[in-house]
């Protein structure tokens, strides 16, 4: 039976997933890993534990499956774009990577902004903000100007991982968008935006197809992972991108929610859309583009609350071999809706759409002697969905036709990569699948919507708090 491969970074872990044909799983396996935050609003990786994760996870796939790898067709590797791996002249690495909900940068983004604003737009069809790597790289310039001069190549995780098991160095178009340093509409690195910060063009890479074979399995990865040597791997693409796919997505008006580290409200286009509250990509389906609204924090919201208010039921439920976030969604499940009054507001690293304010903080509003740790996990999940609905009403500017699409990982791509679907259409038709369909609760959704309301009036009071602060600390 044939398969396909892929290997998804996430910014809270690796996922590896083994489909066949008809978009049935055959082997997955999860390993997650740690972002250090050294400082308020920093968010650091270590790309050496991409490596790590990449073979424990692939291992744990073959041993998942009878006949280990046999009928795997080709392998696609997907993750998180705007992270920059940066690698000096003998290709080691040279610093942690900065993430891209990483907010450091934000004096970069406005001087930028102030001062190149308008061109950078107009080329890139984005403005600076923090979670760039153009301000990113600007921020290493001035802060850590030994660590800038010895960049020799710019890699993006995705190109970081798929580099060490082929030997390749490119990228795709989409982690490309993903930098500010690309000229969107003649589709080539931007010269012009690169020369801003005294970037060498050279240390950027190749752009390739997403959908493209760029290398095979090296022997050294085949005899660490158990992959078979010489398995055919494409460029890849963004995890969005890819999980947007799988999901179904093709056709211009689709809308598609992601719940992640961050959480996306993303609409397939059949052009590029900038709009300063949103940002725009193209997509790995030929010929469309698609619009992202996004929140910061969402599963990775859910993972804070977790080991700040559940260390010994996760211990607990390990033990037992019960999962802690359904022990937690149960507990949030008992208490009513609207958490007895108790808000939450998921800013726990800045904020994007549609604030984009690298100083918003998080906060639970309205605890009272009543609330338990119940009560947070429930304004934690209403506060995550208020932040997406907010992401969803700046989409309603391009489309009054919402369709709202459950999503599942990336290797599809490869699919259609080795020529095991003629296009993208083809795989996703063959491949995704509506499990269960939730319709609205109208009575609910008129609750929340009033709740939604006091929501947006503690952001609109406590904006100019979170800038005033911001000078303090």
């Amino acid at each position: 039976m044939n398969k396909l491969f892929g290997v998804d970074f996430g910014t809270g872990g690796c996922k590896a997933t083994v489909i066949d044909l008809e978009g049935r799983v055959c082997a997955t396996s999860f390993k997650e890993y740690p972002s250090e935050h050294q400082k308020p609003g920093w968010s650091e990786q270590d790309p050496s534990l991409w490596i790590e994760a990449f073979i424990e996870t692939v291992t744990q796939c073959k041993i998942q499956m009878e006949d280990g790898f046999g009928g795997v067709l080709g392998l696609a590797i997907t993750a998180s774009t705007h992270n920059a791996v940066l690698l000096d002249k003998k290709q080691n690495i040279i610093r942690r990577c900065i993430m891209w909900n990483d907010q450091r940068s934000s004096d970069q983004s406005n001087r930028l902004k102030k001062q190149y604003g308008e061109r950078i737009y107009k080329i890139a069809m984005q403005m600076p903000t923090p979670t760039w790597t153009l301000p990113q790289l600007m921020w290493l310039k001035e802060q850590e100007p030994e660590n800038y001069k010895k960049i020799d190549r710019l890699l993006f995780t995705k190109d970081y991982v798929r580099s060490w098991v082929t030997g390749d160095f490119c990228t795709d178009e989409v982690d490309a968008q993903g930098s500010l340093l690309y000229d969107a509409q003649r589709k080539e690195w931007s010269s012009e935006i690169c020369a801003m910060i005294d970037l060498p063009l050279s240390v950027l890479t190749e752009i390739r197809q997403s959908k493209e074979i760029v290398g095979h399995v090296r022997a050294k990865v085949a005899k660490l992972t158990g992959l078979p040597e010489g398995l055919p791997v494409i460029a890849g693409c963004s995890d969005t991108a890819a999980e947007d796919l799988g999901a179904g997505a093709v056709r211009e008006g689709q809308i598609i929610v992601k719940l992640a580290t961050a959480g996306n409200v993303n609409l397939v286009t059949n052009q590029a859309n900038p709009h300063p509250k949103s940002f725009t990509y193209p997509y790995s389906v030929s010929g469309k583009w698609y619009t992202v609204t996004a929140t910061n924090s969402c599963a990775s919201a859910n993972r804070w609350l977790r080991d700040a208010l559940y260390p010994v039921e996760k211990q607990i439920c390990e033990s037992k071999g019960k999962d802690i976030y359904e022990y937690m969604g149960e507990q949030a499940a008992a208490v009513e809706l609207g958490a007895q009054g108790l808000i939450f507001h998921p800013f726990l690293l800045g904020e994007r759409c549609p604030y984009f304010n690298p100083n918003a903080r998080g906060d639970f509003f309205g605890i009272t002697m009543l609330h338990t740790k119940a009560h947070f996990a429930r304004a934690l999940l209403e506060g995550v969905a208020f932040s997406l609905y907010d992401c969803l009403e700046v989409l309603r500017k391009f489309t009054d036709n919402m369709e709202d699409i459950v999503i599942i990982g990336g290797a599809l791509l490869a699919g259609v990569g080795v020529g095991a679907f003629i296009n993208e259409q083809e795989a996703a038709a063959k491949c995704a699948r509506i499990k269960k369909t939730y319709y609205p609760n109208e009575e609910n959704h008129r609750k929340y919507m009033k709740i939604f309301e006091i929501y947006r009036k503690i952001i609109a009071s406590s904006e100019p708090i979170w800038n005033e602060l911001a000078e303090i600390v």
